[in-house]
């Protein structure tokens, strides 16, 4: 049986960017719905804003956050798990993708995830906590050390967890549906932050993990020019150079001009085997 597939798009500016991302993710997934998810300070939240944002970026529906934009930045899960409880229960999927508007995936979500199980939560640069390093932004300062602690606390003593922490980049997940009605239910604190959490509680509920490859090492400065989360865009130019090689990348993040020219290949047959070199380890 195929896979049914679904995409959460969370955006909080750059419509236009929005409206060429949207566009592309269904010229490569044909079929494949997308629900978008506004987490921007103010606006639309009225009826005739969501209508009007829904047309005019060519979503299936729109949500709207009700929480501050720096909250909703901080804890993308736990937006995520608003929108879930709120409308995303009542849709048919087995697997949602979780798309941020300045994530550029060129190659059908079926093909770019091709490693990730249909029961794996997909996961990107999952990496132990002991190799990140305490300078990780989520563990270096005060407060977030703190909040570090007071999460690992909750899962010791609610779960009994003993286990190996990892962090993420919350960046181009993906998750069974099963995992998002136990995350859901389990109704996870707002402490530490999504990065911390995905990994954190797919250990917890007991749900398989698997990466998605999009970023290949944690420490590695080569691997920025491809795929961050430290701010520095990647270069148009080195986007329509790998989308020129037959083995080039095909997931770029931080993508934030619209691209309106890109020629990602067309979807179509491809091998069973994964073709090397493709954002895959």
């Amino acid at each position: 049986m195929p896979i049914e597939r679904v995409v959460a798009y969370r955006f909080h500016r750059d419509p236009l960017v929005s409206r060429a991302r949207v566009r592309l993710l269904r010229r490569l997934n044909p079929g494949v719905p997308v629900h978008g998810i506004f987490g921007g300070a103010g606006g639309m939240r009225g009826a005739s804003f969501q209508l009007a944002g829904r047309r005019a970026l060519g979503l299936d529906s729109l949500y709207t956050s009700r929480r501050s934009g720096h909250w909703n930045w901080k804890n993308g899960d736990l937006v995520l798990l608003d929108w879930y409880r709120e409308a995303g229960h009542r849709l048919s999927f087995d697997v949602l993708h979780l798309v941020e508007w300045d994530l550029l995936l060129a190659e059908p979500l079926e093909r770019l995830y091709a490693t990730v199980p249909a029961d794996a939560v997909g996961l990107t640069a999952l990496t132990p906590l002991s190799v990140i390093g305490e300078d990780w932004r989520w563990l270096a300062g005060r407060d977030e050390a703190r909040e570090w602690h007071e999460l690992l606390a909750y899962a010791r003593t609610g779960f009994g967890y003993d286990g190996t922490p990892y962090g993420c980049l919350g960046i181009g997940p993906c998750f069974p549906r099963a995992f998002l009605h136990d995350y859901a239910a389990a109704d996870p604190p707002d402490l530490g932050n999504d990065e911390l959490r995905y990994p954190l509680f797919a250990q917890l509920l007991g749900h398989p993990v698997a990466e998605t490859g999009f970023r290949r090492a944690w420490h590695s400065p080569d691997e920025d020019r491809y795929f961050n989360a430290v701010g520095a865009g990647v270069d148009p130019d080195t986007v329509a150079a790998e989308l020129a090689k037959p083995d080039g990348r095909r997931a770029f993040h931080p993508a934030r001009a619209p691209m309106r020219g890109l020629r990602p290949p067309a979807p179509g047959p491809w091998d069973a085997v994964r073709r090397p070199g493709n954002g895959r380890s």
